[in-house]
């Protein structure tokens, strides 16, 4: 798989059940996930990293979880997609009655899709592993086959945080901790 020049995230063909070519990051709140998430972005232009799905899970202060993609699609857009595509068919077949049960036919099918359809990083894995979060704190989550593993930790030095999980092939998990620790 190559990497876009524009745009560092490359669709996978399928869900990862399990946490594979994962690094997950507690942070101390959410801003600075989004950081971390920034940086991986420019490790990927720079061809440092390959980073095919990236998400930032959020505990808000009151102990619920939430949980920013940057590849899945809402049920919203899905469903303003299905209606969009539905009407249209809806029109071309029957006219303007067929627009109207064509709208909401895809309405319910794009929102349906979307909903279950889930590429990238597994969302239960993600919501298992930061359910340990304490309120307020963030935690990214970066799927990356590829890495220049001096490159990464050279970066995640700027950071303040703490491993959730590595499974990383040839990114020792001491190296990223020792990383993570050192403030500057």
């Amino acid at each position: 798989m190559t990497i876009d020049k524009g745009f560092p995230f490359q669709p996978s063909e399928t869900s990862t059940a399990e946490a594979h070519d994962v690094l997950a990051i507690d942070f101390d709140d959410e801003l600075k996930a989004r950081e971390a998430l920034l940086a991986a972005t420019r490790l990927g232009r720079r061809h440092s990293v390959e980073m095919t799905d990236a998400a930032i899970v959020t505990r808000t202060p009151t102990g619920r979880t939430k949980i920013l993609q940057t590849r899945d699609i809402s049920t919203v857009q899905g469903a303003v997609n299905g209606s969009w595509w539905g009407g249209l068919a809806g029109l071309v077949v029957a006219g303007i009655t067929g627009w109207a049960i064509g709208l909401a036919l895809g309405a319910i099918a794009g929102g349906l899709w979307a909903k279950l359809r889930d590429i990238g990083i597994n969302d239960p894995w993600m919501r298992r592993t930061a359910a340990n979060l304490a309120p307020g704190h963030a935690a990214a989550f970066f799927q990356l086959p590829h890495v220049y593993a001096t490159h990464l930790i050279r970066e995640l030095r700027r950071f303040d945080g703490k491993l959730l999980h590595n499974s990383l092939r040839d990114v020792d998990t001491i190296e990223l901790e020792e990383a993570l620790a050192i403030v500057p």
